[in-house]
């Protein structure tokens, strides 16, 4: 196979170039080449590609062979570089060589070429690898100095030749003070013959030893070190000379410490943290359960705190949270114990308690430590807490389901307004358990088919025609009961289910919307919700081209709607994903309109076709004089960035006569059709057609 060869030709001619090319391949050479006759290409052709060889002609108009030499030699890259002219003296080409020309050819000699580049790509690769084998060498001693390991090199005999910066700082003695002594000079003095005598035997036998020792500095400190020594061999297997590197045990031990206290500590309040936290509580409960005393858990967390580090930002946010750990410090009794749960959470555990009234007597005091103000840069921020107490052993005898029923208490301590104290009660239990049940039937609701579909009609108002649907999830469980969406859907949300529920209902609306155009009952758009959640799912655009093919679903067919939010929680994100379903021919309507952020920014920047108008507009349709202005100004803006509007909660003739005179361009409603299942709807498109 011929070897490949990347030549730079800077050169004018082109019938010179493809002689001087085709006497290279004659030579037996795969080709890759590029002519250039200029400074400026030239200069490009260096920065874009890697070159084995340059060959340029002296004299180019404009340009010449020194000058291209001199610019590879600015470019710093190391390239055989052969002149090629018919027209030079043998004095001008000993000078060019001077300069740095590798060779010069004669253009009616070009059988000298080939000769000549083998040599130059020899004479390139031995520099290569003598510039690598220095590189090497350098290396090499920068490693050694800037180890963190000491490193001493000794001789057969176990004279010390060489030490590194690590050895000096680690010891104490400077390189000149050991070189020519043994390693006896930082021996501890600690360590027996037998322990030596197994040391050398484990070199000599494997040629390594390794373990814990104990050494000496120069200032009389013994240290633990961990020591590796190896023994260097030539090629007849005679030791030459020894390694031994060593790490300061001391400094690692301190570390452990460090890190048992991060196990044990929360880094930011420095409080006990859960682990430490439970420890302590188990110890404690053992210690009731002897003495017959009770213990209390408090669980509290500081209402509304996501809002200082938001307006404030998270510095300032730590600092209140580290003195809310040092104000609860002050206030807990010497045998109780205080600790960061995480976040804004904290969890007080109270002993050897008497009374219930001294959990009251100091849920109340703690509550008055909080009217006063923290104080943060000149600043006064007030702080409320909520706290959801459970107590051992009346509600439960175990840690963890102590855990959760103060965590139960402390949801429904959780009232607007703050500052409230629940202590835990079976009903609470009850209905947590209910929401349990209900996410696990959730799970299960999916592969069971117990979701369905109904499905609103869209109407345009000026016609009265039917011209689209929206698809609405339902959940009708397995013993016939009908789930309200508010009580299911913020339960797909946070765990997560709304993502293959999602594509259910996308693949299911795409189904039904095809059987009715099989049936003659047309082929209306279809109008389907997309949650936040699914909406910043990083797999959405792929999901939605699978459900399209395998339905058959055009994409002019499919509208997708979000909410303002989804929109603004990450507009760089959003605005690519919009432009990708714009270009895919789906449809984007912005739902619940004027109720969010109503950036009118992002109407302009983003690829948007349609806005809803929030029912909550409509309803006061056309005696409340402000939403009306709303609305009117809401479908002006829209038309003139040429978007579609729907109005949602339409129920009367008397708004639907309104909106029609303001020029909305559809209507979604009561009045012209509930939620239905599909059958009912296949008839709802039967009677309008």
């Amino acid at each position: 196979m011929p070897d490949l060869l990347r030549v730079l030709l800077v050169e004018d001619s082109e019938d010179d170039a493809a002689l001087t090319l085709h006497q290279i391949a004659k030579g037996g050479y795969e080709l890759i080449h590029l002519r250039v006759d200029n400074e400026g290409d030239m200069r490009a052709a260096l920065v874009e590609q890697a070159w084995d060889l340059i060959l340029c002609d002296y004299n180019l108009p404009g340009f010449s062979g020194l000058a291209a030499l001199e610019l590879l030699h600015e470019s710093g890259l190391d390239i055989p570089f052969i002149i090629i002219s018919g027209a030079i003296g043998e004095e001008t080409a000993v000078e060019i060589m001077k300069l740095g020309a590798h060779d010069y050819i004669m253009k009616d000699n070009l059988v000298r070429l080939v000769p000549a580049i083998e040599r130059e790509l020899r004479e390139a690769g031995e520099r290569r690898a003598r510039r690598r084998a220095e590189e090497d060498l350098r290396l090499a001693a920068k490693v050694f100095e800037a180890s963190a390991e000491g490193i001493m090199i000794t001789d057969a005999d176990s004279r010390i030749l060489r030490v590194n910066r690590a050895f000096t700082e680690i010891t104490g003695y400077a390189a000149e003070e050991v070189i020519g002594k043994t390693p006896r000079t930082i021996a501890s003095g600690l360590h027996d013959s037998d322990f030596y005598r197994h040391m050398w035997d484990s070199i000599n036998e494997q040629g390594f030893w390794h373990g814990e020792i104990l050494d000496r500095r120069k200032n009389g400190e013994i240290y633990p070190e961990w020591l590796t020594i190896s023994a260097v061999r030539d090629g007849r297997d005679r030791v030459t000379h020894y390694i031994g590197g060593f790490t300061d045990l001391s400094q690692q031990r301190k570390a452990e410490e460090r890190i048992q206290h991060l196990i044990h500590y929360d880094a930011l309040t420095d409080l006990p943290n859960r682990v430490l936290f439970r420890e302590f509580f188990q110890d404690a409960m053992r210690a009731a359960r002897r003495g017959g005393t009770r213990m209390a858990f408090l669980h509290l967390d500081l209402d509304r705190f996501i809002k200082i580090n938001d307006s404030l930002g998270h510095q300032v946010g730590d600092r209140i949270l580290r003195q809310v750990g040092r104000r609860l410090m002050g206030i807990v009794r010497n045998q109780d114990m205080v600790a960061r749960y995480g976040g804004d959470e904290f969890i007080i555990a109270m002993t050897n308690l008497q009374t219930m009234e001294e959990v009251s007597a100091f849920s109340r005091l703690l509550l008055d430590h909080f009217t006063e103000p923290f104080r943060d840069d000149g600043r006064e921020i007030f702080l409320t807490p909520n706290i959801g107490v459970a107590i051992y052993p009346d509600h439960a005898q175990h840690y963890d389901e102590l855990i959760k029923f103060a965590d139960i208490a402390l949801h429904h301590a959780k009232r607007p307004g703050g500052a409230h104290v629940e202590l835990y009660r079976e009903a609470m239990n009850r209905e947590a358990m209910a929401r349990l049940n209900l996410e696990s039937d959730l799970r299960r609701a999916l592969e069971r088919e117990e979701f369905r579909l109904h499905y609103q009609p869209q109407v345009d108002i000026a016609s009265g025609r039917v011209i689209g649907a929206e698809a609405l999830l339902r959940w009708q469980r397995a013993d016939g009961r009908m789930v309200l969406p508010e009580e299911f859907i913020p339960l797909l949300e946070e765990t997560g289910l709304i993502i293959p529920v999602g594509r259910w209902v996308l693949r299911q609306a795409c189904l039904d919307r095809k059987r009715w155009g099989q049936a003659g009952l047309g082929r209306i758009p279809i109008a389907v919700n997309l949650s936040p959640c699914q909406f910043h799912d990083r797999q959405l655009v792929s999901m939605i081209r699978t459900v399209l093919e395998e339905t058959s679903t055009p994409s002019r067919s499919l509208e997708l709607e979000i909410t303002e939010s989804s929109v603004m929680d990450d507009p760089d994100f959003a605005l690519s994903t919009l432009e990708i379903l714009h270009q895919m021919g789906i449809r984007v309507a912005i739902d619940d309109f004027g109720t969010g952020y109503s950036s009118l920014s992002y109407l302009k920047r983003f690829p948007i076709d349609v806005l809803k108008v929030d029912r909550s507009f409509v309803t006061g349709l056309p005696h409340d004089e402000d939403d009306a202005v709303i609305i009117d100004m809401i479908i002006a803006l829209a038309h003139r960035l040429k978007l579609c509007v729907i109005a949602e909660g339409v129920e009367t003739e008397e708004q639907l006569h309104f909106l029609q005179r303001l020029g909305c361009d559809r209507a979604q409603g009561y009045i012209h059709g509930r939620p239905m299942g599909d059958g009912a709807f296949r008839r709802c498109l039967a009677g309008a057609g």
